[in-house]
């Protein structure tokens, strides 16, 4: 049998295996190992990890089925499962946002039925749970893998190892030698004694921080068709401060068409002359000023270069207070999901956040730094848009006094006081008892996956780019080592954040490996 370890069984785990089971052709030896106690959620969507608070940041006809879809595996459970979930059967629909518990529980069961239905298939299929991987080692006969587990340590050798692992979220120290609290697990943030609380960032996770404290010291209500935020008694007397650069909320989440529209120009322009970022640039401008050209006009028109284009896209939003804009803005999103009307250049940021995501890795180091600088802010705010039941308990935390936006602009400081820090910014000073990270997953290097044979100068042949996620080794082997490790990945695929590409890597994935194995066997 083809031999392959896939480390880490969180959703990428369960989509590469959902793929190697469809797509190779014949039977597989198969082992994956989770240092956790389940297979499945990971740690994004793990019951240690988050709370029936928090909600997941993609609409169920988003998602990518692995045996059934999401919304099939929901209307199959019964009313007291989904009450478990946070859930009831009038709340599942093609535009709703679940749980991360929900999709955490999804992943379990789907993981679960993988390996049931390949081993009926033929294939040996082994789940390593608290399993540990301490090293994997290039040989001349495939890809050593040692591991730690409760039993003691084991090795074993494969053609294929598959990292689908990576997100890590500690206690870190900023420059300024404030302590930074991580936002994960998220169970410690209820027993959160300060009263005044910073959190960097204002995104999603950010929001869940937010709600998570929020909840543990009162409750959300509806009230006459409002959300309102009640604090329990004597509790009444904190303050959560959202702090980032911009200081801006994000929107709420648009209805849109899928498939999205084609963009022909952008899809085309790799082939051309003169440098790859700015023809497709040019590109982008041409194919948005057909899909929304007043849009575009009022941005600057088809000629905007690529800073002005960053700085016009943000300068209404950043020139509003914040939760005045989120009120008409969620006002607005729940228009057009009533409608089922989509919003032209949305829909093309989206789409065009795709086609660069394709371009990224052809682009030279020089090109990649000036796109994060300039267009890689507009597409992750595009993309990143929250559910409108998120927007609505900040409108509620605002409306109840416990809950404010900071802008720190582009030179903030932290440092330590007495009773807590001073955070300061380009307008604003302000002072905080405790400071929670809500940034999101920070990118790494792929020394930083703690596997001390792949940290090794001479480990790769050439600079990483991941066109097909396989590492480049400059060892001589008969394995293959790919890179799934949505961290390691930012630089080159900066929005492989989402579990629509946990599913493309896992799909990208699979078909080398069964390529692979079709050519040994004609061999």
């Amino acid at each position: 049998m083809h031999r392959v370890a896939i480390i880490g069984a969180g959703p990428t785990g369960v989509y590469t295996l959902a793929a190697l089971l469809k797509e190779t052709p014949s039977r597989l030896h198969l082992d994956i190992f989770e240092k956790g106690p389940a297979a499945g959620p990971g740690m994004p969507y793990s019951a240690e990890m988050n709370t029936p608070s928090m909600l997941s940041n993609i609409a169920s006809r988003e998602l990518p089925p692995v045996v059934v879809s999401l919304n099939d595996w929901l209307l199959g459970l019964d009313r007291s499962d989904l009450a478990r979930l946070g859930l009831r059967d009038a709340e599942i629909g093609e535009d709703a946002f679940y749980p991360r518990l929900a999709l955490g529980a999804y992943f379990t069961a789907q993981m679960a039925e993988l390996i049931a239905r390949g081993r009926r298939a033929g294939h040996r299929i082994e789940l390593h749970l608290r399993h540990t991987v301490e090293d994997i080692r290039p040989r001349l006969q495939g890809i050593e893998v040692i591991w730690r587990s409760p039993a003691g340590t084991s090795k074993a050798d494969y053609a294929d190892v598959v990292l689908a692992t990576g997100h890590r979220w500690p206690d870190s120290v900023s420059e300024g030698g404030a302590r930074l609290q991580s936002a994960w697990p998220a169970e410690k943030l209820a027993r959160l004694p300060q009263r005044r609380i910073g959190v960097l960032g204002s995104s999603l996770s950010a929001i869940d921080v937010a709600v998570t404290v929020a909840s543990a010291r009162g409750r959300f209500l509806e009230v006459g068709g409002d959300l309102v935020y009640q604090p329990d008694e004597g509790q009444d007397d904190f303050l959560i401060s959202l702090m980032s650069r911009k200081g801006l909320l994000p929107e709420a989440d648009y209805w849109y068409q899928l498939p999205l529209p084609e963009l022909p120009r952008l899809a085309a322009c790799a082939a051309g002359e003169g440098p790859l970022l700015d023809r497709a640039y040019r590109a982008f401008l041409a194919d948005l000023e057909e899909a929304d050209g007043d849009w575009l006009t009022r941005l600057g028109g088809s000629v905007i270069g690529r800073d002005v284009f960053r700085t016009a896209y943000f300068a209404e939003r950043l020139a509003a207070d914040p939760f005045d804009w989120a009120r008409e803005n969620l006002a607005l999103a729940e228009e057009t999901l009533a409608e089922q009307r989509p919003t032209p250049w949305r829909s093309a940021l989206l789409r065009a956040h795709e086609l660069f995501e394709e371009l990224i890795p052809q682009l030279s180091e020089s090109e990649v730094e000036a796109f994060h600088a300039t267009l890689k802010p507009v597409f992750t705010d595009c993309y990143a848009c929250v559910p409108h039941f998120s927007v609505r308990r900040l409108l509620a935390l605002r409306e109840a006094g416990v809950l404010e936006v900071l802008r720190l602009g582009e030179d903030s400081r932290m440092s330590e006081r007495r009773t807590g820090y001073r955070v300061t910014g380009d307008d604003v000073e302000t002072e905080v008892e405790i400071i929670i990270d809500a940034r999101g997953q920070p990118a790494m290097k792929f020394s930083d996956l703690g596997f001390p044979s792949l940290a090794r100068d001479d480990i790769l042949a050439r600079p990483l780019r991941f066109e097909d996620f396989v590492l480049p080794l400059g060892a001589a082997t008969s394995g293959r080592i790919h890179c799934l490790a949505l961290p390691v990945l930012l630089r080159r695929h900066p929005f492989v954040q989402g579990l629509v590409n946990a599913w493309e890597m896992g799909c990208t994935t699979a078909k080398v490996i069964a390529e692979a194995m079709d050519g040994c066997a004609a061999a």
